[in-house]
């Protein structure tokens, strides 16, 4: 893989994308009161920094890079994954993956719409108790 740039400075996901809690749906529980999720480039990596604020108010947040390539890469939070794979599927979709071990505990696919306006993200997995979820987030651009 060589340095060039696979993100283009006009890709659609580049942006800040506000939660529409109304629309979203999680396994476990209510969605976020509240969420941003400010995408931006850094050469040839992903930029990605989420916050949200869940239903007791309390506010969370995190922090990757990755390079749309498939390959898997390091993670630093090895508490969280030991490693992470972003592919970029197509102009208006983006998947991800987090891996322990041998086995993949997390995947998301981020679709945009037609437009561009809106960002669908269907997220799967295990939670540390090995119970299976599946959560949908749906996210307006704001910028």
């Amino acid at each position: 893989m060589t340095d060039e740039a696979l993100i283009a400075p006009d890709d659609a996901f580049l942006g800040t994308w506000v939660l529409d809690a109304s629309q979203s749906n999680y396994t476990f529980g209510q969605p976020p009161k509240s969420g941003t999720y400010r995408i931006r480039t850094q050469g040839n990596h992903y930029h990605m920094d989420i916050a949200w604020t869940d239903q007791t108010d309390q506010a969370f947040d995190v922090s990757y890079e990755a390079i749309p390539d498939g390959l898997e890469y390091p993670y630093e939070d090895p508490a969280v994954a030991d490693r992470v794979s972003m592919t970029r599927v197509d102009a208006r979709t983006l998947d991800s993956a987090s891996f322990q071990g041998r086995q993949r505990i997390a995947y998301a696919r981020r679709v945009l719409s037609e437009d561009g306006r809106t960002m669908t993200i269907r997220q799967s997995g295990s939670d540390r108790h090995g119970q299976q979820y599946t959560n949908l987030a749906v996210y307006a651009k704001q910028d």
